[in-house]
């Protein structure tokens, strides 16, 4: 399956970062401030230093935030997510607990600890912050869909979808949404639904391969060979390097009865992966519809063998 980071909570920043420095100019932004105590420019040295991707050194100067006050929730989010930044995710999950602890109107907190406890391992916690998070924000297309991917995971398919169409309804144009429930869809053999949310999906990302390839399936699945063919080849010009979509329209050939086409195209899904056991398999049954018998039987070999 295709899947998507969780988007994580943005960072809170006073509208004026460093002194002569442009927003995006995080090395000018730690020269004006590296030198300096107070809590305000401790936080901007931290952002600075996270942003510019210095992760340690931002949470050092977090660290020395929470020191001088040991109150404030963003600070402790902010820290949780330069240690998730690091894969430090235990940490993360103290920092975002602490900071719900001060704060437990933020909704942010939640979905960033729900984050971390899924790299953890720990899928059951994170539907439940995900939960309440949506119950202080019910708006939150992307909440949704973070708990639709995480009952993805855990194979509640039923309540993935559930989430992937709320996320839906909230942002039409989410384009994720649209390709997972797409593949579940592809899954339960729900093929004219699959083609509806991949045709979506391109719609909203005209170059997104996989979303060619996977309309490709459903249409190959509905019988509609001349437009599978067309998405694979479509794909194909995408991304050119890819064995399966050769393989797929290779099928589809096959099942089209252009052998010589299918030949071709499992040819090429064999240059790219050599021990690919069904592309050897295929292209013997074509070889067979055009009597090249011993090419058959070398090719059942090979898939044999691999």
């Amino acid at each position: 399956m295709k899947c998507f980071a969780l988007l994580l909570c943005l960072i809170f920043i006073p509208n004026v970062l460093g002194q002569d420095c442009e927003d995006s100019d995080y090395n000018c932004q730690i020269e004006a401030y590296k030198n300096l105590r107070d809590t305000d420019s401790i936080f901007r040295l931290a952002y600075a230093y996270g942003e510019s991707g210095q992760h340690q050194k931002a949470i050092r100067e977090y660290t020395r935030y929470i020191d001088l006050d040991p109150q404030n929730a963003v600070i402790f989010s902010n820290r949780g997510l330069e240690y998730a930044d690091l894969k430090k995710h235990d940490l993360a999950v103290k920092d975002f607990t602490r900071a719900i602890e001060l704060d437990p109107s933020d909704p942010e907190y939640f979905a960033n600890r729900a984050d971390s406890l899924i790299e953890l391992g720990k899928r059951g916690e994170a539907i439940e912050d995900f939960n309440s998070a949506l119950r202080l924000d019910p708006s939150d297309a992307v909440t949704y869909f973070n708990r639709g991917l995480d009952y993805d995971e855990m194979g509640i398919v039923a309540l993935a979808v559930a989430d992937y169409s709320k996320a839906l309804e909230l942002d039409p144009n989410d384009s994720d949404s649209y390709f997972n429930r797409g593949l579940i869809e592809l899954n339960n053999s729900e093929f004219a639904a699959a083609v509806s949310d991949y045709t979506n999906v391109i719609r909203i990302t005209p170059d997104d391969q996989d979303a060619f390839c996977n309309r490709g399936n459903a249409f190959d699945s509905l019988g509609e060979f001349e437009k599978a063919i067309g998405d694979y080849t479509r794909a194909i010009s995408l991304n050119p390097s890819d064995q399966l979509f050769y393989y797929n329209r290779g099928y589809t050939y096959y099942k089209m009865g252009d052998d010589r086409r299918a030949i071709r195209d499992f040819s090429r899904s064999i240059k790219l992966a050599p021990k690919d056991a069904d592309s050897y398999y295929w292209r013997a049954r074509s070889y067979e519809r055009i009597g090249e018998k011993m090419k058959a039987v070398a090719d059942d070999r090979m898939s044999a063998k691999f």
